[in-house]
């Protein structure tokens, strides 16, 4: 499984539904005519099978515009003609809307917000986009809470290819986050991404601590962070909202988040 790139994996992990889907196709067919009450049926079945509505729809569009002619096999045809719908949609997507180059090097990071909210995971996502999109991405694990999110965190770095800044578990988070920005710094680092622990906005020795990791940020480079991404479920969202209001009420200086 080490060894197995992300296409394989989700190859994989698609194998159950791209099996059931073309079973379905067979047997829709098999003593069924091409009418209105076969492609409904076929409707639910590409849903069922997690195609998407809006795709699904496209792919009905198509299998309704011209009937068979009779002469070959009927799922064959409605097979044939779903791929070559699905190649035309893969074709006919809009090209990726270029990318406003980074106005500062390293271009600095920081992701905010309380337990369990994805805040790793969107980092480890963010840092595969910049990389392919031809970015030098470091990645600071300044949650020193945790021991496990330092290894979430080091397994992201390791499945995109990108180098991350760690220390052991309980150190100051801002040390951590001095050494990224050296880092970053020597190396000609283009994204610095920053992981932080979970907390409350009710836990002033945390607000605090969030303070000092902004100053160092703040002192190695004026101006960074350049983004700082809050992160929070919608069931937590008036939490979230007076958290972010404490934080903004409690820090008085110029360095506040």
């Amino acid at each position: 499984m080490a060894g197995e790139s992300f296409f394989q994996r989700l190859k994989q992990g698609l194998s159950k539904s791209r099996e059931n889907l073309l079973q379905n196709i067979g047997s829709i067919f098999q003593n069924r005519r091409w009418d209105e009450d076969t492609l409904d049926t076929m409707e639910e079945s590409l849903i069922a099978a997690d195609v998407g509505v809006k795709a699904t729809a496209r792919m009905m569009e198509a299998l309704r515009r011209q009937s068979p002619d009779g002469s070959g096999d009927v799922a064959e045809e409605m097979s044939s003609r779903l791929q070559t719908t699905m190649i035309q949609m893969f074709q006919g997507s809009a090209p990726p809307a270029a990318r406003t180059p980074l106005s500062s090097q390293p271009w600095v990071i920081i992701f905010l917000g309380v337990n369990g909210v994805g805040k790793t995971t969107t980092i480890g996502k963010l840092a595969a986009q910049y990389r392919s999109a031809g970015k030098k991405v470091l990645l600071v694990a300044a949650d020193t809470f945790r021991a496990a999110a330092i290894e979430q965190l080091d397994i992201w770095g390791q499945r995109v290819g990108v180098d991350i800044i760690k220390h052991r578990a309980g150190a100051d988070p801002s040390a951590v986050v001095f050494d990224g920005m050296q880092a970053a710094k020597s190396r000609g680092i283009d994204v610095l991404l920053i992981d932080t622990a979970g907390r409350l906005h009710t836990k002033l020795h945390l607000i605090e601590e969030l303070k000092k990791i902004r100053r160092v940020i703040t002192r190695e480079q004026p101006g960074a962070p350049m983004k700082r991404c809050w992160y929070w479920t919608r069931r937590r969202g008036k939490m979230a909202y007076n958290k972010r209001g404490s934080l903004r009420r409690r820090q008085k200086s110029p360095v506040s988040f």
